[in-house]
């Protein structure tokens, strides 16, 4: 998952909040301060602030400490203060981190609060509580919005060599047929200069689909072990790798070397690419200029349909010394107000089935039109695997999966030589 824009929110409500930053500057008798730590660029903080302003008008008793730190420092600067320093009252999660922070007993459970307030679990979708929310049976944080990936692809290339656009009944055979016919030479020279498709860097939707699974129990012992190594695993990894060095339907690494895949896709070079839905803002927003492209879903694998499924949210910390004002803030930042001003700017997928399928989303006059396939993909979604060591599972994973992918190595090879080292991660895990 990558980072998403926090969104302004609607013009009124952020220029009557921002004039109340100031005059809540001092600390006031009464006024409860608490800290909330995200990340964000200049823009996202702006919108963070005019937020947290009306959240502040809204309830004059409480003031927030915004702390911004950069994506990629937020979950070692929030494991450190936890641990020795003084941690926030509220944080923003991504569902990446989810596991090694609640294995660690950082968060503060919400059950008790959620049944007091009768806060309404069931308007969002299951997936994202059960898969960033949960964790032993408690709820520990709450979902604000959710990522799932789905296939993205170029109108204009589909309707000039007259193929019809990809839909719900696609599987991999017909994705495969499709591809073949969308990669040519274009101008004769003997190079192939256009592509069927792309890889995105998720590598575990082919191994659910065709069967397989990442890890599960040992048969002997019951402890978790790496299941990588069996066929249904590898043989999805395996026809990953083929579309690009066995196919060639889409680019290997040196023919992406100077644009890279993405800029293929945007520049018109590319028929097809599965990514996440925050690519449509952050990327294709401002990069798609020449051409017409929408989404449809990712086509079934042999044995289902499947997108990796995540996202971010807020929850309270354990050592927060002003709880229900931290539950306050986080009741706020996952209500229908905010995500219906979320999905409305930013095609921020909200958390809230009621939110997520109201014209707030739906009904957005802006590309792509068909985003009805990234609620339709939710169904399908799997989260990152529960297990606390899930970040260095996956990066030890990924670089071995690099030198499938470049060809070097099979896709059998490759996981029976991560299963050892994953098994040793399993066995020494927190």
């Amino acid at each position: 998952m990558k980072p998403r824009i926090l969104i302004l929110f609607i013009a009124a409500l952020a220029v009557g909040a921002m004039l109340l930053v100031g005059g809540c500057a001092k600390r006031q008798p009464g006024v409860t301060t608490i800290r909330f730590a995200s990340w964000g660029n200049d823009v996202e903080e702006q919108s963070l602030r005019a937020l947290i302003a009306e959240f502040e008008k809204r309830n004059p008793h409480i003031r927030v400490e915004i702390e911004i730190t950069p994506w990629a420092r937020m979950l070692d600067k929030l494991m450190i203060s936890s641990a020795g320093g003084r941690p926030p009252d509220v944080t923003r999660i991504s569902s990446e981190w989810f596991p090694p922070i609640a294995a660690k007993g950082l968060l503060e459970p919400l059950d008790d609060y959620i049944e007091r307030d009768n806060y309404d679990l069931d308007d969002f979708y299951p997936e994202s509580i059960e898969g960033w929310g949960v964790w032993n049976g408690r709820v520990l944080e709450i979902p604000t919005d959710i990522d799932i990936y789905a296939m993205y692809y170029n109108k204009d290339m589909f309707d000039k060599y007259k193929l019809p656009y990809p839909d719900e009944t696609w599987d991999w055979d017909k994705y495969l047929e499709v591809a073949k016919k969308l990669t040519l030479d274009t101008n004769g020279d003997g190079v192939i200069d256009q592509w069927g498709t792309t890889l995105d860097m998720w590598w575990q939707d082919y191994v659910y689909a065709n069967g397989g699974t990442i890890i599960g129990p040992d048969p002997a012992t019951g402890d978790v072990q790496c299941t990588l190594d069996q066929p249904a695993a590898y043989n999805g990894l395996q026809f990953m790798a083929d579309l690009i060095n066995k196919y060639h339907v889409s680019p290997t690494a040196e023919e992406a070397a100077n644009q890279g895949t993405s800029k293929l896709f945007t520049s018109g070079k590319i028929g097809m690419t599965i990514s996440g839905s925050w690519a449509a803002e952050l990327i294709y927003k401002n990069e798609i200029t020449t051409f017409k492209y929408d989404v449809a879903p990712i086509p079934k694998g042999p044995k289902e349909r499947v997108s990796i499924i995540c996202g971010a949210a807020y929850a309270v910390l354990k050592r927060s010394q002003h709880k229900e004002e931290a539950w306050e803030l986080v009741k706020w930042m996952t209500g229908k107000e905010y995500q219906r001003a979320a999905a409305m700017r930013s095609q921020i997928i909200p958390s809230r089935r009621s939110v997520a399928e109201s014209g707030a989303y739906l009904g957005l006059d802006a590309d792509p039109k068909n985003r009805q396939a990234f609620l339709y993909m939710i169904q399908f979604g799997k989260p990152v695997p529960p297990v606390s060591c899930a970040p260095e599972m996956t990066q030890i994973i990924q670089s071995e999966l690099d030198l499938v992918r470049l060809g070097r190595e099979t896709a059998e090879e490759g996981c029976k030589k991560v299963k050892p080292k994953v098994d040793q991660l399993l066995r020494h895990r927190d």
